[in-house]
């Protein structure tokens, strides 16, 4: 069961914050160099053809070495990061530390990847911290996110999500999205996410979605329910979600066969123990 906290830190070089206990502050810098040296090893792979969603072997060990290098960056910051440590400064310190950057972003085609890199840190409650981390793969983007919890050990890690090891950029999880259920009448949580793979020039498109709760590890949520809709169009509306203690609900915009006009999609779903169910599918 999780308490209500999800943080994510950033150290200033100019501005310390104030540390925890013990804290390694070498280890915050060599992971660091880790992140540039995966981001460096993604620069060297090509895109290979345009509109084509293969990576080559060399690219897909370079995107499982950037988002480990992500994890092992952020979880040595935030060892050293005390209770009250602000979300806002959490994001400049991982940005300024991990040399982030966005004046270079992906494009479609034969882009590479390896230039974008942001983070983006959510206090979910007190206690509770989401961290998301976007790196730019050839066509696209692919994001990891990081779920912290406070308690007498400091800021643990309990829940993460991202892609599985892929060689198809389809398996990316492009434009991602997620919420984090407030505590139901028996103090447990979920999660809910939506993302899009990484389809380079193709026309169409799908939206993927979730619900997870915490699993054995940290690094092993359960997925209890999964469901994926295709889209006819192409356009800037990658949908949203949202949780409520026993409800998630995804929304996104698509045309029905044969129609020119958008409509609405509303997905809600009720969400009890590890069973989910479909309350509202529409339209139909």
């Amino acid at each position: 069961m999780w308490r209500p906290i999800f943080v994510l830190v950033i150290v200033l070089a100019t501005a310390p914050l104030a540390r925890a206990a013990n804290c390694p502050q070498a280890d915050i810098s060599a992971s660091a160099s880790l992140v540039q040296d995966a981001r460096s090893a993604l620069l060297t792979i090509p895109a290979g053809a345009d509109a084509s969603t293969l990576l080559s072997r060399e690219a897909g060990v370079a995107i499982i070495e950037m988002k480990s290098s992500l994890a092992a960056f952020v979880l040595a910051y935030m060892r050293c990061q005390p209770e009250n440590v602000d979300a806002d400064g959490i994001e400049v310190d991982l940005s300024r530390l991990g040399w982030a950057r966005t004046d270079t972003p992906v494009t479609m085609g034969a882009a590479r990847g390896g230039w974008e890199l942001t983070f983006e840190v959510r206090r979910i409650d007190p206690g509770l911290l989401g961290i998301t981390a976007t790196f730019g793969i050839p066509c696209g983007t692919d994001t990891e996110l990081m779920l912290f919890q406070h308690g007498d050990a400091g800021w643990t890690e309990i829940m993460r999500v991202a892609s599985p090891p892929y060689r198809d950029s389809r398996k990316s999880y492009d434009r991602f999205d997620y919420a984090v259920s407030p505590p139901d009448a028996d103090g447990r949580r979920f999660l809910a996410e939506k993302h899009l793979p990484t389809l380079c020039e193709a026309p169409l498109s799908d939206i993927a979605y979730s619900i997870r709760r915490p699993g054995p590890t940290a690094r092993a949520p359960r997925t209890i329910f999964a469901g994926r809709h295709s889209l006819s169009v192409a356009d800037d509306d990658f949908g949203s979600v949202s949780a409520g203690a026993d409800e998630a609900e995804f929304r996104f915009h698509d045309r029905e066969a044969g129609s020119a006009e958008l409509e609405e999609y509303v997905l809600r779903y009720m969400v009890s123990g590890q069973t989910v169910t479909a309350v509202q599918n529409s339209p139909p």
